[in-house]
């Protein structure tokens, strides 16, 4: 390919595809470049559809020709999309789409085009491509009549094939559209289709059927008719459950619902006797299994209709029937397993070994479908106790159908006989290990024991779990009906023999399962003490699934009910099981009995006091695991459980930071890439540097450089670890005393480089400098102050008021320490840095537009920024004029002469704003701070702020008023320092604590109002003539209602 614009012609096109299509990844790139480019290009999509119809061309360059052609549809199609596809085109793409695949004899091209036709018609259908549905279903007719009559012709079985895969894509397209209008139009010619299909299905399975009783069976041919009626199948599936708004109501579907509750059993028990070929018996699989996803897809989404369709009893009972019988299998099998673990120890010796392929393959599909009947039951359950619900307005019908269909359940299906037979079968049939998972647990034991604790989120597609759900909601649902009987399971535990592990995990799980129902009846802590105390001490070969199942059960119920003096035996049974010299306490009890730690450990009741004694040798065995682990998920599972503690433990883990610490560089080492694992190490740093406080200093050299790392534009990881580096980073910036070390203040800069990003992480960003200014103002102002500014400056009118509220405290903060460390002339460098960096220039311009929005009516009238923005920018000033009044009227005049305005004239719409808005400051420190700042204006004595007395005098009143105590006397904001006898003896982070005394020393909360108001009001009159010339000359001008309410707060 050679650079430049390259004009779009076909054969131009077939060159820069067959270069997509090369070895070359330098080609490949320059390709789909020039493939992008042309996308505006009028004419582009059709001459790509033209390439995949040339069936001349090589397959390779027509996939990607069809793939690119999808793309395009996808992003260009929709009107509304820039550079949309002209009408033109789509009209000549659009007639071309299902003639270019129905005989297309390459699979994966057809799918690709029958995908296209979907996304087309999801679109068009039915006002620009009317005739979609008529065209297909015309197609599927005669190729239909023809193979069905036993013409075998290759090309009529292609063409329906192909037509079938449209209409399946096209059907999925409008069955997934959320619009109702997509719905109804589906709803509109569902009935028409589904009497095509079912005809289709019908008279295709009778004619495999028939080839399948032949001698020899023609095994291709039958194979064909068995994909034509799957196709079939799938499409009646998704039109059942999403073209009809309530299917039991259409005849065609009460047909259709008889036919394949026939189907599903004749097809299931024949599938045994069928020996054809492997293709032949995988297909006839095929068929049960999506007949049971039309059942399941129809419990979820019609919920009545389901229970009021023909025979649902009925296909429920036999689905139970398929549920016991493969529980009786997987029983069987444990017997010989609890042979093989009593004379080999945990492992299944020669249990699983005659099972055949063949056998294995059966025993898969049969859990399958006895999957599906679980999950119907869960479905019906859910129908009965958690209904599906919705806003939309249900009609009388509706709600009597509603109440027949849980009625039907209710008293029918789940009567107490059936219900207690249920958990019985779950209990002894199911909760029972099978040979399979003893042999992961010996093989792979981290990640079996990985899979088993995430295992119960996959219960859709395992039935351990499925069971698990079931029994869970048999329990909850039906508790008055199963207490008993799960009381009697219990009971029978010291009838069973010492040899019997599999029996005995399997009720083990059942009452850890029923924790919620046996509370009640069940004394687990006589349980815990009497049995569970023996059980983990047993060494008889096996003994390690009990002791795993005890640590799970203890789990289970410790949030549920366990006494608080019942605690320290827990901390002693986990600490036995996390001990490794014990034989038994293989991998997988140790790592149980971790995640369990953490549930006991995390939970309300959690007393620290008796957890304590045992801290110091579970952290030894923890760490020890966590270096004997070495699958990525495990050790992060276990830094979870270490961080945990740590939180539990809070300043009292400094005795154990150590062994912490020591673990985690080899650990970050040792991950590489794996940014998860590295997200797990600096969260647990985080939590360690918390619980600290002060004493974190220490490991600074291990934190400071992981933060750079994180956090670091060029490390390649910023992008993965920048939210919990920042994390670790605040925690270690609020944990650290002044004064801070030059490497902790050297990661400064990284901030202000975030602060331009402007991205999700703002907030944290803006908190991190907040505590840095707090920890070393000095070096901030000195240092960072042009940088910071100029960012901050570049953020206002951007982000949200939030974050500019956090923006301008900052500020406030920086203002009172350069008042506090250079006094007037370091105020002076503040504010021309202010202005110069445009950071008061944008405050001063939200307050002007606050102002001017404000004098605007009716139609002209303009929104203001938000209240919560222009309190924020007008407390901003307020420190200011608190810090200096004359250096504020300097910074005010700065800004002035750069608008073309005099002081005055500025001071006057400012105050005119200040004054109007001071209604609208909700909090009172805020009202308070800007009162002192408008009384401290007095100290002017200029005529802008002398002619506002009556506005000074409302503002005074209101904010004395709101402030003094009950008594009439103390200002409520002004607090006290606590005595020596007051202050808490929990330590406390430096950050807290430098806050503290930022807050106490703070004037709005040092500084009574009245005694501020007063003095500055005695100070303007003396300075004005004395109080009479004062009187004549200011006070006269203020109203009399406003005088008399001020002069009630006793000020004159």
């Amino acid at each position: 390919m050679s650079g430049g614009n390259i004009p779009l012609n076909h054969q131009f096109l077939l060159e820069v595809l067959h270069a997509a299509s090369s070895q070359s990844q330098e080609l490949v790139q320059q390709a789909s470049a020039q493939l992008k480019e042309w996308e505006k290009q009028s004419g582009y999509w059709i001459l790509l559809q033209d390439a995949f119809l040339d069936r001349s061309l090589p397959v390779e360059l027509r996939w990607i020709a069809i793939i690119t052609l999808k793309q395009g549809v996808d992003k260009y199609w929709r009107k509304t999309a820039t550079n949309s596809i002209r009408k033109e085109e789509k009209q000549h793409i659009r007639s071309r789409l299902l003639s270019s695949s129905i005989d297309e004899a390459q699979p994966q091209l057809a799918v690709q085009n029958a995908v296209i036709v979907g996304k087309v018609a999801r679109l068009e259908y039915p006002l620009e491509w009317p005739k979609v549905f008529t065209d297909i279903t015309t197609i599927i007719r005669q190729a239909s009549n023809a193979t069905a009559n036993g013409q075998n012709d290759e090309q009529v079985t292609l063409r329906l094939t192909r037509s079938l895969s449209i209409l399946l894509h096209v059907v999925k397209e409008l069955a997934t559209g959320r619009l109702s209008r997509t719905k109804s139009n589906l709803q509109s010619v569902t009935p028409e289709i589904l009497k095509v299909l079912g005809d289709v299905y019908v008279r295709h399975i009778q004619v495999w059927q028939g080839l399948l009783s032949q001698q020899p069976v023609p095994a291709e041919r039958a194979q064909q008719m068995m994909v034509i009626s799957l196709y079939a199948l799938k499409i009646m599936r998704r039109l059942i459950v999403a073209g009809y708004e309530f299917p039991n109501r259409a005849q065609e579907v009460n047909q259709a619902w008889t036919l394949l509750r026939d189907h599903i059993w004749s097809f299931f028990n024949a599938e045994k006797d069928i020996i054809a070929s492997a293709e032949i018996n995988l297909l006839l699989k095929k068929h049960v299994v999506n007949i049971g996803k039309v059942f399941l897809d129809v419990i979820n989404h019609h919920q009545a209709a389901f229970a009021l369709l023909p025979g649902t009893l009925e296909l429920l009972g036999r689905y139970w029937d398929v549920v016991v019988t493969h529980g009786e299998a997987l029983a069987l099998q444990s017997k010989n397993t609890v042979q093989g673990i009593n004379s080999t120890g945990t492992g299944t010796g020669d249990a699983g070994a005659a099972e055949d392929e063949t056998e294995k393959e059966r025993r898969q599909f049969r859990e399958k479908v006895a999957l599906q009947g679980m999950l119907l039951f869960r479905g019906c359950l859910k129908m009965i106790y958690n209904p599906t619900t919705t806003f939309k307005y249900r009609h009388k019908v509706e709600k009597e159908e509603i109440k027949n269909a849980t009625a039907l359940f209710k008293d029918q299906l789940f009567t107490p006989q059936t219900v207690t037979h249920c958990m019985e079968v779950l209990v002894t049939k199911y909760f029972i290990l099978r040979p399979s998972d003893l042999d992961g647990w010996n093989e792979d034991p981290e990640g079996w024991n990985e899979q088993w604790e995430n295992a119960i989120e996959s219960y859709e597609f395992l039935i351990r779990p499925c069971a698990e759900k079931l029994f869970n909601d048999l329990v909850v649902n039906y508790k008055e009906v199963l207490a008993q009987p799960l009381m009697s399971v219990f009971n029978s535990i010291g009838s069973i023999a010492k040899d019997d592990i599999l029996i005995k995990d399997a009720i083990y799980t059942a009452i850890g399962l029923a924790a919620g129902v046996l509370h009640h009846s069940l004394n687990f802590d006589r349980f815990i003490h009497e049995t569970l105390v023996n059980e983990i001490q047993v060494s008889q070969p096996g003994y390690n699934i009990i002791r795993r199942r005890v640590a799970i059960m203890i789990g289970q119920w410790v949030s549920v009910k366990i006494a608080i003096e019942s605690r320290p035996t827990l901390y002693k049974i986990m600490q036995h099981l996390l001990n490794r010299e014990d034989p038994l306490n293989d991998l997988v009890v140790r790592l149980t009995a971790a995640h369990n730690m953490k549930r006991c450990i995390d939970e309300w009741d959690f007393r620290i006091d008796a957890f304590l004694p045992y801290v110091d040798d579970i952290f030894h065995k923890l760490m020890a695991l966590i270096n004997e682990a070495e699958q990525t998920e495990t050790r992060m599972g276990l830094l979870d459980v270490i961080g945990v503690i740590v939180d539990r433990l809070e300043h009292r883990v400094a005795p154990y930071a150590e062994q912490i610490v020591q673990i985690l560089p080899p650990l970050w080492e040792q991950t590489g890439d794996e940014h998860l694992f590295k997200q797990a190490i600096l969260s647990i740093l985080t939590k360690l540097v918390c619980a600290m406080k002060d004493k974190s200093v220490q490991y600074h050299h291990l934190v400071i450089p992981l933060i750079r790392y994180s956090v670091e534009p060029g490390s390649g990881m910023q992008v993965y670890l920048l939210d919990d580096a920042l994390e670790l980073w605040e925690a270690t910036v609020r944990s650290t005393p002044a004064p801070a070390s030059q490497d902790l203040l050297d990661l400064f800069p990284y901030l202000i480089g975030n602060l331009e990003i402007a991205s999700v992480t703002l907030r944290k960003v803006l908190e991190i400098v907040d505590s840095y200014v707090l920890l070393a103002p000095r070096v901030i102002i000195e240092t960072y102050r042009v940088q910071l500014f100029a960012g901050f400056a570049g953020l206002l009118g951007a982000i949200k008021p939030e974050a500019t509220g956090i923006i301008t405290r900052i500020v406030e903060v920086l203002i009172r320490a350069a008042k506090q460390i250079g006094g007037d002339s370091a105020l002076n460098v503040l504010g021309v840095e202010l202005v110069n960096s445009e950071f008061l220039v944008k405050i001063f311009a939200t307050l002007r537009e606050s102002y001017e929005a404000n004098l605007t009516t009716g139609p002209n009238k303009r929104h203001p920024p938000t209240a919560v923005m222009v309190t924020d920018c007008f407390s901003l000033v307020a420190r200011i004029v608190l810090a200096n009044t004359a250096w504020f009227l300097d910074v005010v005049r700065l800004i002035a002469e750069r608008n073309g305005q005099s002081l005055d004239d500025c001071m006057k719409w400012l105050l005119d704003e200040w004054f109007g808005h001071f209604v609208n400051m909700g909090h009172p420190s805020q009202r308070k701070l800007n009162c002192f700042a408008l009384t401290m204006l007095l100290e002017t004595n200029q005529r802008w702020i002398l002619e506002r007395l009556q506005d000074l005098m409302t503002v005074w009143t209101d904010v004395v008023t709101e402030l003094r105590d009950e008594d009439g006397a103390n200002d409520t904001l002004v607090y006290w320092r606590p005595t020596d006898e007051e202050e808490s003896t929990e330590p406390e982070t430096p950050e807290r604590t430098r806050r503290n005394e930022l807050t106490t020393s703070d004037p709005i909360h040092s500084v009574d109002a009245t005694q501020l108001i007063k003095h500055h009001l005695e100070k303007v009159q003396n300075e004005n003539g004395g109080p009479d010339a004062f009187r004549e000359t200011w006070v006269a001008n203020v109203d009399q209602d406003v005088l008399s309410e001020f002069a009630k707060l006793g000020l004159v």
